[in-house]
């Protein structure tokens, strides 16, 4: 029983090893059979990094090329923008010559009829004189020497006959300058009509323009919509966004750079017409540079405890002369300077502070009403309708389109603006013909306008732009 228990123990003993032995045997052959049949992990060829870094860049390029697109359609929509105001205001300028012409030609008219009444009253005149001679009034040149009772008698008579005659003669006179004055008025008339005739068309191809351009925004600002829709989709797909969250990194890209945009303009701006501040500058920096080359050319000095530096202490001055003639050569920074005797000299400024801000609560009365081509009220307004109107409603006359306000008005650097002055736009600032739009300004950096069709008289910010002439105007 014993041994029999032995053995069996044993035996146990080897069963367990064997099981264990082959368990890790079965294992080891799982795994480094699975390693052999998977295989070791390859390193990327030199072809399949090439292409990789050629796909990052296209895409980096797809995305660069995109924002481009945008920047462009932007570019474009502010240019049609630009020719509808420039067409607009051609529109408001040919309305007021057709708007002169009509007055003129009434004045015409009126000049004519007055000179044809005279020359029917002169006829009228005339027309007596001839039936007083027929007739002679009983003073015939028979009756004058038969009926005679003496030589007196007959002298009287020929008295009469030739008052008769004179006057005559002298509405003979006045019906031929009648007549005549009548007929140069009437010409005056037809050649004012003709103006007018002309100026109406005029002011109906200036309109048909204005209407074409509005035409040509609305359409291309559609498919600008569509065109930006898509890119703004490309770009989610390329940088793995939203549409949406693309959508507000390129409105804030916009408007970051409009920021920037209109900072650079006011900073332009306000530099052109600061001579005082510039002039300042450059007086600062002129006699700094002569100072530094004066400072050392003082230590230098200290070898002079021998006598025989002394002499060539004469030539040092000599050097000094030229020194002065390279600091002259900064003296080109002032070319800036003829910047400021630029301000044009036309136009006066008859309105007051007061008046001013009058006028700015008059326009802020209309914030609201729509804008209205060649509107002055009825019902709405254009930009020079409102800021006309709203001078005029002081009472002070500031003529009707923006680019007669300009050339109306007293011209004044923007860093001096005030309540009720004039901020004028144009697609060539050299050139105030081009001129297509004017706001009022209203204090505080802030300008009410009546902007375009479509929109309302609104109150905001100065829109500091490339496109603003270089002054401001005070009416």
């Amino acid at each position: 029983m014993v041994a029999g228990a032995g053995r069996a123990a044993k035996g146990d003993r080897v069963r367990r090893l064997w099981r264990r032995t082959a368990g890790i045997a079965l294992v080891c052959g799982v795994v480094f059979g699975g390693q052999s049949a998977v295989g070791a992990p390859t390193a990327p060829s030199d072809d399949d990094v090439a292409a990789a870094r050629s796909a990052a860049a296209a895409a980096a390029l797809d995305v660069a090329g995109a924002e481009q697109r945008l920047d462009a359609i932007r570019a474009e929509l502010t240019a049609a923008q630009d020719a509808v105001a420039t067409a607009g205001e051609d529109y408001v300028a040919a309305q007021q010559r057709l708007d002169e012409a009509t007055a003129a030609a009434e004045a015409a008219k009126a000049d004519a009829d007055a000179a044809a009444q005279a020359e029917r009253e002169a006829r009228a005149q005339l027309a007596e004189a001839y039936r007083v001679d027929a007739r002679g009034d009983g003073f015939g040149a028979l009756s004058a020497v038969t009926g005679a009772q003496d030589v007196g008698d007959v002298v009287a008579d020929g008295a009469v006959r030739r008052a008769i005659d004179r006057k005559t003669a002298s509405s003979l006179a006045a019906h031929a300058n009648a007549r005549a004055a009548s007929s140069s008025a009437g010409a005056r008339w037809d050649a004012a009509r003709a103006v007018q005739e002309s100026a109406a068309a005029d002011a109906q191809r200036a309109l048909a323009a204005a209407q074409s351009a509005q035409a040509a925004l609305e359409a291309r600002t559609a498919s600008a919509e569509q065109e930006r829709d898509a890119l703004v989709t490309r770009l989610a797909q390329l940088r793995n966004t939203t549409v949406e969250l693309e959508r507000q990194r390129q409105q804030a890209r916009e408007a970051a750079a409009a920021a920037a945009a209109a900072e650079a303009a006011r900073l332009a701006r306000l530099a052109e017409q600061s001579p005082s501040t510039d002039g300042g500058a450059q007086e600062v920096s002129r006699p700094q540079t002569p100072t530094t080359p004066q400072q050392p050319s003082q230590p230098t000095p200290p070898a002079q405890p021998a006598p025989a530096p002394t002499q060539p202490a004469q030539p040092t001055p000599q050097p000094t002369a030229p020194a002065p003639a390279p600091t002259p050569t900064p003296t080109p920074t002032p070319t800036p300077t003829p910047q400021p005797p630029q301000p044009p000299t036309s136009g006066v400024s008859v309105g007051t502070a007061a008046q001013g801000q009058a006028a700015v609560e008059w326009a802020r009365t209309k914030i609201g009403v729509m804008y209205q081509w060649g509107g002055t009220g009825n019902p709405g307004y254009d930009c020079s309708g409102l800021t006309s109107s709203a001078w005029s409603a002081v009472g002070v006359n500031i003529t009707r389109t923006s680019r007669s306000q300009y050339t109306r008005v007293a011209k004044i650097s923007y860093s001096q603006m005030r309540p009720g002055d004039l901020i004028f736009y144009a697609s060539n600032i050299s050139d105030p013909a081009t001129i297509n739009h004017v706001a009022m300004y209203t204090g505080n950096g802030r300008m009410i306008e009546a902007p375009s069709v479509g929109s309302a008289v609104r109150e905001g910010s100065v829109r500091w732009s490339a496109t603003m002439m270089p002054y401001a105007g005070r009416p």
